[in-house]
């Protein structure tokens, strides 16, 4: 056999075998999407919090509680937040250049939802009682959005009592007693924070 005849073989081997892979390629595709898989709903996405990320500098503490202010970011507003020293309440507090929020066993950047609304009431030790909207969230804790004129009448039970029992709801899931010793120098603490640490 000739040179020449070797390469013709050489070159027809070749051509047969590129056309089987192209057809192979145009026939083998990824297998069309079940039922399940084409309306399945498309996966929740947390929104991301507008307020700062940035770590707290501790700018007062006294009688048992601990404020920080977060500086703002590019990304989210300065914001101050007040929580007992030692963690051991589920009651902590922030406050914005906006608005200020109080939250039960819920993360500091805690957000009220737009759709879900819930009641929460208070009971204090000398038989008042305050319902108050809330937002659950899912993790299963509580946020109580409240607006800036309203701060100081709001809070101003949780200033001047040293305990609170919180139920969900008007008696539904009781959260339970909590203490709310200092709590007085935390909101005035929290407030003047504010006033000085967020963007106006």
């Amino acid at each position: 056999m000739t040179r020449s005849m070797r390469r013709i073989r050489s070159g027809a081997a070749l051509a047969v075998l590129a056309a089987t892979l192209l057809t192979a390629c145009q026939t083998t595709g990824a297998p069309a999407p079940s039922a399940e898989q084409t309306h399945r709903p498309p996966p929740t996405v947390t929104p991301a919090s507008p307020l700062s990320d940035a770590p707290g500098r501790v700018v007062a503490q006294n009688k048992g509680w601990v404020v920080r202010a977060h500086p703002a970011t590019r990304t989210g507003s300065a914001y101050c937040y007040a929580t007992r020293a030692d963690d051991s309440s589920p009651l902590s507090f922030r406050a914005t250049a906006k608005g200020a929020a109080m939250l039960v066993n819920a993360d500091q950047h805690a957000q009220a939802g737009k759709d879900t609304e819930s009641r929460l009431t208070a009971i204090f030790p000398d038989g008042e009682t305050m319902a108050l909207e809330a937002s659950p969230l899912p993790d299963g804790g509580v946020v109580v959005p409240v607006e800036l004129p309203k701060y100081e009448d709001l809070f101003e039970p949780f200033m001047r009592s040293r305990a609170v029992t919180l139920q969900r709801d008007g008696g539904g899931t009781e959260i339970g007693d909590v203490n709310l010793g200092g709590s007085s120098w935390a909101l005035a603490a929290l407030d003047e924070c504010r006033i000085l640490h967020t963007d106006k």
